[in-house]
């Protein structure tokens, strides 16, 4: 666990720090002094277009198929044949791109990042 590191600037007590993306709220326990400041992960601030890649793959389940008709919102038989012959799924920023990840480990579906996914 990482060492409180905010002091209070009024009566010099540990601060208790409360993170609520994007805003960093530090409280003094002791006198009520309260500092609000905005801390960003590398990711929310990654502005590169990363591409998902689906690669090809003959034993596609109906699982499969429907998980990609949804995120993509192709018909049934057109994210058949995107999974079977592979191709990119998607173009789009990396907190995006994560949330799709998820998805598509989710259902065992092979894909690759391009250009190389730091995240």
């Amino acid at each position: 666990m990482e060492e409180n590191k905010y002091i209070c600037p009024k009566c010099g007590e540990a601060m208790k720090a409360v993170y609520e993306k994007p805003a960093l709220n530090l409280v003094c326990p002791k006198c009520g002094c309260n500092i609000a400041t905005t801390k960003w992960d590398d990711i929310d601030l990654d502005d590169t277009d990363y591409g998902i890649i689906l690669k090809s793959s003959q034993s596609v389940t109906i699982e499969q198929i429907k998980c990609i008709s949804i995120m993509s919102g192709q018909n049934f038989i057109t994210s058949k044949k995107l999974l079977e012959n592979g191709g990119l799924l998607f173009k789009l920023k990396a907190i995006d791109i994560k949330s799709k990840c998820i998805q598509l480990d989710k259902n065992h579906i092979s894909y690759s990042i391009s250009p190389d996914f730091p995240y």
